[in-house]
């Protein structure tokens, strides 16, 4: 096991590869298999850095809602404590896009570019209720199948199920789920409602959306054209504060892209960076 202590924590960290540090932030409650599938495409041009968030997988666990800029102070440490990294390619999927916007916002100079996959800067009810739910049925129906395939039904959607060898991805998830209670698991679903300033006491927080202005970095936000965490609107106010951002619709495709087209999400990638950062 590779394990960095980091503000008072043990953080689970993969890295392999050569080249630029790129940082992979995972999902809500998974950990380094959630980029299983495009990791080894993208270590073909990065050294790849995945990661056990604290409290989640070989991490250290802790029964509290951990916040996405304390899981984004966490990486920031792990990369220049730990790693001697100055400043590191960031992207971040689904609840990942929240740790990734976090760091880009408290530790600026430490996020060479920013690259977020499904990602959200605010919540609607669409989103509020679906975590509720998932709280609600981790404490009625436990960490096992049920609450596997209710966030299947919601990640991948009809195509995706269909897809041949999906039956790997909800091996995985079903494997995720099981790592953890009902109580730390409802801790992660509050940690996204406390993003989305979602929680009771937050009235007077200023959406993230407001700071996205803040982001200096280049940026890439990739989304599917029916997208079911982030509304159209979100993206239209990602495109619209950014300083520096290109926004890329995916159409008819899952939430987690990063599974679904991972060949096609890490060219995007590639080309974004080579436009921005040109060789030489």
């Amino acid at each position: 096991m590779t394990v960095a202590r980091v503000n008072g924590a043990d953080v689970y960290y993969e890295a392999k590869g050569e080249g630029e540090p790129l940082l992979l932030l995972p999902g809500l409650g998974r950990g380094t298999s959630y980029f299983d599938v495009i990791e080894p495409i993208l270590r073909r041009e990065f050294r790849t850095i995945v990661v056990d968030p604290r409290g989640i997988g070989r991490s250290s666990k802790e029964n509290r809602l951990i916040t996405a800029e304390e899981w984004a102070d966490d990486f920031a440490a792990l990369l220049t404590d730990h790693l001697g990294i100055t400043a590191a390619h960031v992207l971040g999927s689904s609840h990942g896009g929240s740790m990734a916007m976090a760091m880009a916002l408290r530790h600026p100079a430490q996020v060479a570019s920013l690259l977020l996959f499904g990602a959200f800067s605010e919540l609607d009810r669409f989103i509020v209720l679906n975590m509720d739910l998932r709280i609600r049925l981790a404490h009625k129906l436990g960490m096992d199948v049920d609450l596997r395939d209710f966030i299947s039904l919601w990640t991948f959607g009809h195509e995706g199920l269909e897809k041949p060898g999906v039956e790997k991805f909800l091996d995985a998830q079903l494997a995720a789920v099981r790592q953890h209670t009902p109580e730390s698991y409802s801790n992660i679903c509050k940690s996204l409602l406390h993003w989305g300033r979602k929680l009771p006491g937050q009235e007077s927080q200023p959406v993230v959306t407001s700071l996205l202005h803040r982001i200096k970095c280049p940026t890439l936000v990739v989304y599917p054209g029916a997208e079911t965490v982030g509304s159209t609107h979100n993206y239209d106010a990602m495109r619209a504060r950014i300083p520096d951002v290109e926004v890329i619709a995916y159409e008819g495709l899952p939430h987690n892209i990063c599974d679904s087209v991972p060949d096609r999400c890490a060219d995007d990638v590639l080309k974004f960076l080579a436009k921005r950062f040109p060789a030489g």
